[in-house]
């Protein structure tokens, strides 16, 4: 029943969008909330370092969310397209299905559903099991996701929300630190998507392009 009532509802959704957007097919498909209408409780196995969700991912990659798919409440998950901006470790095709923990009846506390344009680093797996081409799902759910933003220079930061991963980055420079980078990142990233400011994330943790990927190439 549930999975029925997903289907009709992603059935609606679409409907509403495309009848919104008239005949063009540039307008993103969106999911019906970000926040879930009841919070989830995860437990996992591992609280990944970056040492080891280097070790671990098959994927590591920069990428863009794009459309939503679909959800399955069932499961509490969230499908996406998404494209491949830059590649760090393993072959992935440039566009996928990524998978996100939640959906719109249920969502971890602090963790958001994705939405068009989402630029993230994140560290996947291959999925498997699911109808959708080319599934990756997050190894480390929310705590290997690092926002990526920019300055007003247009330098690319990657910025950690929830201070876990970034604790273990070995970087010298935390330009969470330094308050002209870090007013413009935020500032970026609040304008690319205002749940950012929503969530009220402090990004304790933020890295600079240069020095995040050697590590991320040298694995």
């Amino acid at each position: 029943m549930k999975k029925f009532f997903c289907l009709i509802l992603a059935s609606v959704f679409f409907v509403l969008t495309v009848g919104c957007s008239g005949s063009s097919s540039s307008v993103s498909i969106l999911p019906p909330s970000r926040v879930g209408s009841s919070g989830i409780q995860a437990s996992f196995e591992n609280e990944y370092t970056m040492a080891s969700a280097l070790s671990e991912a098959d994927v590591v990659a920069r990428i863009e969310v794009g459309n939503w798919i679909a959800e399955d409440a069932e499961l509490q998950k969230t499908y996406y397209e998404a494209t491949v901006l830059q590649c760090f470790k393993g072959s992935i095709p440039t566009s996928f299905t990524l998978l996100q923990d939640g959906c719109s009846t249920g969502t971890l506390k602090g963790y958001p559903l994705f939405t068009s344009g989402n630029e993230f680093l994140v560290f996947l797996d291959e999925a498997t099991g699911i109808d959708y081409d080319s599934p990756y799902w997050i190894i480390g759910s929310f705590m290997t996701i690092l926002d990526v933003s920019y300055d007003n220079s247009g330098n690319r930061f990657y910025a950690d929300r929830y201070g876990i991963l970034g604790e273990t980055i070995d970087i010298a420079t935390n330009y969470a630190l330094q308050e002209d980078t870090f007013t413009e990142v935020y500032a970026r990233s609040v304008a690319a998507d205002p749940i950012v400011q929503e969530m009220q994330y402090s990004y304790p943790f933020i890295f600079a392009e240069s020095d995040l990927t050697p590590l991320l190439e040298g694995q």
